[in-house]
C-alpha cells in the first residue's frame, strides 16, 4: 500500500527530544515499513527532512499538491475536503472552539471520540527501541511531572501541593521555576522541587526511569497521555487524575492510582513500592507499540478505501475542550 501523511510541523524528523505527535507519525511510518508499505510525509517548513519527505506549499491546493501517488492520505490534523484519493484525518488534540470534523476522523481515545461526538478511535503507540531498558529494580527517591508546566490544563500548581502533602521530592520535566508565560504567571520557590527545562531523549529517559512514579493531576481531559506510557514503559507507575483517557490506560491496581482528590494521591504516593514496576514496563511494551497502533489504523484504510465510513456521522464539538476540570484538597 502507498500511504501518504500529512502534518504541516515545523519539527523534523524523527522527533524523538520533543514533539508529541511528531513521534507518534514517526513511529507509525516506521511500522508501516517494516509491513512493507511504501511511505511518503507531506511536511511543514522543517529542516533536515528525510528523503521521502516533500515540504508543503501554502501555494498551493491540496489535492494538487498529493495527486494520484497515494493508496490513502492520512491527514494527521483535522481536514474535511475534496481529494482525488481516499483519506482519513486524526485529531491528536482538544478542540478549540466548537467545530465538526470530516467523518473518517480517528479520535485517540473512547472518551475523546465520546467527547467529539464520534465513535472511532485508536490509542497511541510509540517506536520502544528509541527509549532504552526500563529500571525495575529500586528507585531513586523522587518522583515526577512530565508536561508542559506554563500549560494550566497540565497542573504543575497541584502537582506541587500534592507532592509537599506526600512530603516527597519532585522532578519538573517540562518547565523552569519561573513563568510569565501568557497562559499565566507562577513562581514555586520550594527546594523539594527540581526544575528541568524542556528536557528530551536521553536526559528524560534517564529521568523517567529512575523514578518513583509520574504525578500527572491534568485538569482537562486529556486525548490520550503520552506522558504516561512513557513512564509506565521505563518502569514508573501513574498518579493522576481520572480524566479523558487516563482511566483507558490505567487500568489495573499494579499500574498506578487515579483520583481527583490530592490528599488521596499523596497518601498513597507515600508507599509506591507496592506498586509493579515490571508490570508497568510489560504493559506499556505490548498495548501501547507502534506496531499495534499502525495494524490498527490498516483495518481503518482498509474500509476507507473500500467505500466505507469510520463514524456513523460527521464528528462535531459542541464548545471549547479546555475548560478545567475540579478538583480537591
Amino acid at each position: 500500500m502507498k500511504i501518504l501523511h500529512v502534518l504541516q510541523s515545523k519539527l523534523s524528523l524523527p522527533a524523538r527530544d520533543y514533539g508529541g505527535t511528531e513521534r507518534i507519525v514517526w513511529g507509525l511510518l516506521t511500522a508501516q515499513q517494516a509491513s512493507g508499505h511504501e511511505v511518503r510525509l507531506l511536511w511543514g517548513d522543517a529542516p533536515d527532512l528525510p528523503k521521502n519527505a516533500a515540504r508543503h506549499d501554502a501555494t498551493k491546493s491540496m489535492r494538487e499538491q498529493i495527486g494520484g501517488w497515494p493508496d490513502i492520505v492520512h491527514f494527521h490534523q483535522p481536514f474535511d475536503g475534496e481529494l482525488d484519493v481516499p483519506y482519513i484525518s486524526t485529531e491528536h488534540g482538544n478542540a478549540e472552539h466548537a467545530r465538526s470534523y470530516g467523518q473518517n476522523t480517528v479520535f485517540l481515545s473512547a472518551r475523546h471520540a465520546n467527547n467529539h461526538n464520534a465513535e472511532c478511535f485508536i490509542h497511541n503507540g510509540l517506536d520502544w527501541t528509541e527509549y532504552g531498558q526500563p529500571h525495575l529494580g529500586k528507585p531513586q527517591n523522587y518522583f515526577h511531572f512530565l508536561g508542559k508546566a506554563k500549560w494550566p490544563i497540565k497542573n504543575l500548581s497541584g502537582a506541587v501541593a500534592v507532592s509537599k502533602q506526600a512530603g516527597v521530592k519532585l522532578q519538573i520535566l517540562g518547565g523552569v521555576r519561573f513563568s510569565l508565560s501568557s497562559r499565566g504567571f507562577y513562581f514555586h520557590p520550594d527546594w523539594h522541587l527540581r526544575f528541568n527545562g524542556m528536557v528530551g531523549g536521553a536526559v528524560k529517559h534517564k529521568l523517567v526511569r529512575n523514578s518513583r512514579g509520574l504525578l500527572f493531576p491534568v485538569r482537562w481531559h486529556e486525548p490520550f497521555g503520552l506522558a504516561i506510557i512513557e513512564s509506565l514503559y521505563l518502569g514508573a507507575p501513574v498518579f493522576a487524575t481520572p480524566y479523558g483517557a487516563i482511566p483507558e490506560i490505567i487500568t489495573q491496581p499494579e499500574l498506578g492510582f487515579l483520583s481527583s482528590s490530592y490528599s488521596e494521591l499523596a497518601s498513597v504516593m507515600q508507599d509506591s513500592s507496592k506498586y509493579d514496576r515490571e508490570a508497568c514496563h510489560h504493559y506499556a511494551k505490548t498495548r501501547f507499540n507502534n506496531l499495534t497502533m499502525a495494524a490498527a489504523y490498516q483495518q481503518c484504510y482498509l474500509k476507507v478505501i473500500s467505500g466505507g465510513v469510520l463514524n456513523s456521522k460527521k464528528p462535531y464539538a459542541e464548545h471549547r475542550w479546555h475548560e478545567l476540570l475540579p478538583v480537591t484538597n
